[in-house]
């Protein structure tokens, strides 16, 4: 588990507040992601107000800048990779927000309700996506390497499932171009999700310089 060897045996006050607030960051981005695919692929109207909640998420951002910067000027030495892999996770988490809002405007763009087998197979990804939200906080505060994995794994099993999908949305005659395009952009954005949640796991299964790869990255190894 490099997390924890990683970080001494108690972090900072200031470091364990920002991991907190990575993941109050991911579950407000998660409500948000409910609201958006449920605009988009179950035709719901959409009740809440996502540029309000994506302030939330972009004031956590801001928190734990302020946190890390804090902390780093008094006690540099200290918790030190973890302080740095921070300001990687809460990018991440902050443009789940961001794709959540893009989701919904997607959504604006149709013209007719989203029915037919690629919205259900859509769908379908979409409910596979919504639990790596959980999966991710838990291993970033857990610090365990194994379900971090995992998450990257989901969302290796998901990037081909997207490409697939997408393939027949692009060879589909049957679509209309307006149908076409805002499936194509709902599909982009939920993988772009998966893949930014994939992200912040890396940091707690890979090496620091190995963190954004993919969950086949191995330490190099030692001389």
């Amino acid at each position: 588990m490099w997390l924890l060897d990683a970080l001494r045996p108690t972090p900072s006050p200031l470091v364990a507040q920002g991991t907190r607030t990575v993941c109050e960051m991911l579950r407000t981005s998660g409500e948000m992601f409910d609201a958006a695919t449920a605009t988009a692929l179950d035709n719901a109207p959409l009740t809440v107000d996502l540029g309000a909640m994506d302030e939330t998420v972009n004031a956590g951002e801001r928190e734990v800048r302020r946190h890390l910067l804090e902390h780093l000027a008094v006690s540099p030495q200290d918790d030190l990779s973890w302080s740095l892999l921070l300001l990687t996770t809460i990018q991440d988490a902050e443009r789940c927000g961001d794709l959540a809002k893009s989701i919904a405007k997607a959504a604006g763009l149709a013209d007719a309700p989203r029915e037919g087998p690629h919205a259900e197979t859509l769908r379908q990804l979409r409910d596979r996506v919504r639990p790596v939200f959980a999966h991710t906080c838990e291993a970033v505060t857990s610090g365990d390497a194994d379900a971090a994995r995992q998450v990257m794994l989901t969302n290796d099993e998901l990037k081909g499932a997207m490409a697939d999908l997408l393939g027949a949305i692009a060879h589909d005659g049957a679509l209309t171009p307006n149908a076409a395009t805002v499936l194509t952009l709902t599909t982009r954005m939920i993988g772009r999700v998966a893949s930014h949640l994939s992200n912040i796991a890396s940091a707690v299964a890979l090496p620091f310089d190995l963190v954004r790869s993919g969950p086949e990255a191995q330490a190099a190894p030692s001389a």
